[in-house]
């Protein structure tokens, strides 16, 4: 957001959209909507709580509300398109797509075992078909990932797709969010991210835009020192850290702005994993119809956040998710009346309104960047 007219035609509300939902239709099977109950970490309250059992859809799903869309396929390109239509309607130019790197790789999916590497390709290829949708990369976790082995993923991964005209690009260059970044030393980052190491990749064709994720309260400086481009606070719970507890943006933003970094807030409507962790009933977020959403964009708004990354786009299992979903019998839903399904699309687009309004009337906070 180096100048106003880069500013104001670089889509500042994205979007974590997960691509690992299956059915026997499109996949042969069921894909994360039979999510594994998890266990818990400590051996004696493991014990208390059911742990391994698998859901069983299109009847009882891992979450603890319904889509509208039923158990649909992230590999279904008419699915695709449809959702990202509906995203841009309301406001959303950009969604982070979940990615845990190459297949190639050992460990390289989620805890259920669903990789993401080929339905990055149908997500693409549905986004140049969807006029104002761009696709930033949100890379995943792995056994064994280094900074080292994320140049090599992201090399891997702009060598397969970065010719595509639906990236997400600021400066020209591919947007990626690093979720879990704070794993890697900074010295480890700066080797991928400086300019003065020889295995940068600033300054090359992978060269990027690079988004940490801010936990704990001191992980400003590491961020600055691993040298990436900004930093966002993903958690839809307050409790889950500082970066997400909405007291501390003003905060966060002010120090983007003086080590001229991006501040991503991130905005959600709720949280509750309950159904597959009935363990971590402390995090749950009541949605309070709707409340709680207004006040986490007001408070992203009022910090001065460069970009808002809405948490989630359709992360079902954790109840994140914005995506529409109906009323049936023993789910929770949106609300009564016609419309309940869409509640938080029709906020989402009347608050991505709202913030494009202030940023206009204030001017970019971080001209700089």
């Amino acid at each position: 957001m180096s100048s106003c007219s880069e500013a104001y035609s670089f889509p500042r509300v994205h979007a974590f959209f997960y691509l690992w939902y299956g059915n026997p239709e499109t996949d042969g099977k069921y894909l994360h909507w039979n999510h594994e109950i998890l266990p818990h970490w400590d051996p004696v309250l493991r014990e208390r709580y059911p742990y391994g059992i698998r859901f069983q859809p299109p009847r009882d799903i891992h979450s603890g509300f319904y889509p509208k869309r039923g158990c649909y396929s992230s590999r279904d390109r008419w699915t695709l398109k449809e959702q990202l239509k509906e995203l841009v309607h309301h406001g959303v130019g950009a969604v982070a797509a979940s990615w845990w790197g190459p297949e190639f790789r050992a460990g390289t999916s989620d805890t259920q075992g669903v990789s993401t590497d080929s339905a990055i390709l149908d997500l693409l290829a549905a986004a140049e078909e969807v006029d104002g949708m761009y696709v930033a990369f949100h890379l995943e976790p792995y056994p064994g990932r280094s900074a080292a082995t994320v140049g090599e993923d992201v090399k891997y991964l702009l060598g397969r797709v970065g010719s595509s005209r639906a990236l997400l690009r600021l400066h020209g260059k591919p947007v990626f969010y690093v979720y879990d970044s704070y794993h890697i030393p900074s010295y480890e980052w700066a080797t991928v991210l400086g300019r003065q190491s020889k295995f940068s990749l600033r300054g090359t064709p992978y060269d990027g835009f690079f988004i940490a994720l801010f936990l704990n309260e001191g992980d400003g400086h590491e961020i600055v020192r691993g040298q990436f481009d900004g930093f966002y606070t993903y958690f839809a719970s307050e409790a889950v850290s500082y970066g997400s507890k909405r007291s501390n943006w003003k905060a966060l933003a002010a120090f983007a702005k003086e080590a001229r970094k991006a501040f991503v807030a991130s905005v959600g409507p709720g949280y509750n994993d309950t159904r597959i962790r009935p363990w971590n009933a402390a995090t749950t977020v009541d949605r309070e119809e709707g409340l709680t959403y207004d006040r986490a964009w007001s408070a992203a708004i009022t910090a001065g956040a460069d970009i808002v990354s809405i948490t989630s786009y359709n992360e079902w299992g954790e109840g994140t998710q914005i995506e529409p979903a109906v009323q049936k019998e023993g789910y929770a839903s949106y609300g009564e009346g016609a419309g309940a399904a869409n509640l938080y699309l029709e906020s989402t687009l009347r608050w991505s309104q709202k913030f494009r309004t202030e940023g206009e009337t204030m001017g970019n906070p971080h001209d700089e960047l």
